[in-house]
């Protein structure tokens, strides 16, 4: 296995190169770039995240978009019953990250929603009202975001509901969403919950002006207490001018 042994000791120089050198890794063409940049990296599993899902703004390609499983919001797994980890009931995990260099620096919005991330244990916690990384306005909605994102740019509408990159770029993240554990806002255990701002820029600042950048969420899937949603039947890509699942459901 001697060209195993190539690819794992080239991987070495690589780690080892972007540890002396973080600048000049991040400034490579084609060089990796943290992008959940908002998650305490020492708290398990606040620093976990995967299925990460990207878009790109056709119309302003300096504009990227990312979603991923995040679980920047979750009680650490010491807090209370250590058996229920990685979940805190009610807390979202749907986390968004914004770039407007073409990827080479992110930002991680912080909002406001339900949240555990200050249950670092190791006695037991509620979630609460307060600071969240994920997409805002479920918990208000009596819903959960689930994760499994897919996000797509595509153009906005005018007052008439006609579609226009003229009009400018909406933003679309769709996810898995579930009831808060209070609520019965959907049947059966998962939905599919989508997303939009026509204002990418002030979403990303966060804060109250970004949260009110974001419509509140939309159920886009036909709900029954007999259908179980697994995954997201969704591609990302940036949406067309003409027609579009996810545009034609929530203008």
């Amino acid at each position: 296995m001697r060209f195993g042994r190539h690819i794992v000791i080239a991987g070495l120089l690589a780690l080892v190169a972007a540890v002396v050198s973080p600048a000049v890794a991040s400034a490579q063409v084609g060089g990796d770039t943290e992008v959940t940049v908002g998650s305490n990296d020492n708290v398990f599993s606040q620093n976990k995240q995967n299925e990460p899902a990207v878009a790109v703004d056709a119309a302003h390609p300096d504009v990227v978009v990312a979603g991923a499983n995040d679980n920047i919001d979750l009680e650490a797994c010491n807090a209370g019953d250590p058996t229920t980890c990685p979940f805190t009931p009610g807390v979202g995990t749907s986390g968004v990250y914004f770039s407007f260099d073409r990827g080479q620096s992110w930002t991680q919005p912080t909002y406001t929603g339900l949240t555990a991330r200050d249950c670092l244990g190791p006695a037991a916690c509620a979630p609460h009202p307060g600071p969240i990384g994920t997409v805002p306005g479920y918990s208000e909605s009596g819903l959960t975001s689930g994760g499994d994102p897919a996000v797509a740019f595509g153009p906005t509408p005018d007052a008439t509901g006609h579609f226009s990159w003229a009009n400018g770029s909406r933003l679309y993240y769709a996810n898995l969403t579930n009831n808060r554990p209070d609520s019965e806002t959907i049947k059966g255990p998962f939905a599919i919950g989508v997303s939009r701002t026509d204002d990418v820029a002030t979403a990303a600042q966060g804060g109250a002006a970004g949260q009110a950048a974001w419509m509140p969420p939309v159920i886009a899937s036909r709900q029954s207490s007999h259908i179980i949603i697994t995954r997201l039947p969704i591609r990302n890509r940036t949406l067309p001018t003409h027609a579009s699942a996810a545009s034609a459901a929530t203008r």
